[in-house]
C-alpha cells in the first residue's frame, strides 16, 4: 500500500508532522510511505496516481492554507480531476499553526472540499474531543474537538 503525504512547510513545523506521520505509516506492514514537499519543484503525478491514498499537509496561514499547497490543488486540476484519477483514492490531512486555535479547521475543510471534489474519501480523527473536562489538559491529542 502506497501513501504519499504531500505538504508544504513554511518554517518547518508542517515538514515535522509530515515526517511522524511517514514515520506512522512504515510501522504498518505492507504500507509505503512517500513523502512529497510541494516546494520542491516538479510534481511526481504518476506516483500520487499510483497511491492508494493521499494526505495532506499545510501550516494554517490567516486562517488559509498555504499559497504553495493551494496552487498544487489548482495544479492538480489538469493533472487528475478532468479524468478523476484519484477517485475512492483515501484523503485526509493536517495542519498548523502559531496559535492554539488559528482558524485550522478552515484550512481541514478546504482539504476536504479538494478531497470531495476529486471523489476521494476523506477520513477523519476516530478521537473524541480533548480537553474537554476537568481533568483534561492543552496537552491532550484533538483539544480543539475538530
Amino acid at each position: 500500500m502506497l501513501i504519499s503525504i504531500v505538504y508544504d512547510s513554511g518554517y518547518g513545523h508542517t515538514a515535522r508532522v509530515a515526517e511522524a506521520v511517514a514515520i506512522g505509516i512504515q510501522e504498518v506492514q505492507g504500507a509505503e510511505a512517500k513523502l512529497i514537499a510541494v516546494a520542491d519543484g516538479a510534481m511526481d503525478w504518476e506516483t500520487l496516481e499510483q497511491s492508494d491514498a493521499i494526505i495532506f499537509g499545510s501550516p494554517t496561514y490567516n486562517g488559509l492554507i498555504s499559497a504553495k499547497l493551494k496552487q498544487f490543488f489548482e495544479d492538480s486540476t489538469k493533472a487528475a480531476w478532468s479524468e478523476l484519477k484519484w477517485r475512492n483514492k483515501i484523503a485526509a490531512g493536517f495542519t498548523n499553526s502559531g496559535a492554539q486555535h488559528g482558524d485550522k479547521l478552515n484550512s481541514l475543510v478546504s482539504m476536504t472540499l479538494f478531497a470531495a471534489q476529486h471523489g476521494m474519501i476523506w477520513v477523519g480523527l476516530d478521537l473524541m474531543p480533548g480537553n474537554s473536562s476537568s481533568t483534561g489538559s492543552s496537552d491532550d491529542l484533538n483539544r480543539l474537538g475538530s
